[in-house]
């Protein structure tokens, strides 16, 4: 039974933050994407999706950085300027690779350290520790900016009011 909670308590937030991932891929518009949003959900496969985390991460912040400049050219009318201030070009990208190094080095560490010394396995278990912090601010990063280009693909898509005279 607790083999069970314990399962579920990793499946569910994963399946919880690969929804976002896709989610964030499908509000980017397809000429703007770097990969295909389904394509997150190759992060399960054990092993290869340990080394897939590091595209996908990449690819999506590529892609938001994409839509990023490809919506300060939609309108003359804005100034494009304090938007530019704004506008972090990789927003995700930096803490994204700080989770999956920090995960895949605490893995690495606690998988090969049962025949060493105990302080390994304290230093890859705060390894796991610091990349699941990271992790938990890459998730809600990751949700503000697929917010925000949700608001800005429909603000782009109601028409300006027309003035009667």
């Amino acid at each position: 039974m607790l083999q069970i909670v314990l399962l579920l308590a990793f499946v569910i937030p994963a399946i919880l933050f690969l929804l976002t991932q896709q989610k964030t891929l499908q509000a980017i518009r397809p000429e703007n994407r770097v990969m295909i949003p389904g394509q997150v959900w190759l992060q399960l496969i054990p092993i290869f999706g340990q080394i897939w985390q590091f595209f996908v991460v990449t690819r999506i912040a590529k892609s938001i950085e994409k839509e990023n400049v490809s919506k300060l050219g939609d309108s003359i009318l804005e100034d494009p300027q304090g938007r530019i201030e704004d506008l972090n070009e990789s927003p995700t990208f930096n803490i994204g690779m700080a989770y999956c190094v920090l995960f895949t080095l605490g893995g690495v560490i606690n998988l090969s350290s049962k025949n060493w010394s105990p302080y390994w396995q304290l230093i890859g278990s705060i390894f796991s520790f610091t990349g699941m912090t990271c992790w938990v601010i890459y998730w809600v990063k990751l949700t503000k900016n697929k917010n925000k280009l949700v608001r800005m693909s429909i603000d782009s898509t109601i028409p300006l009011p027309v003035q009667m005279k």
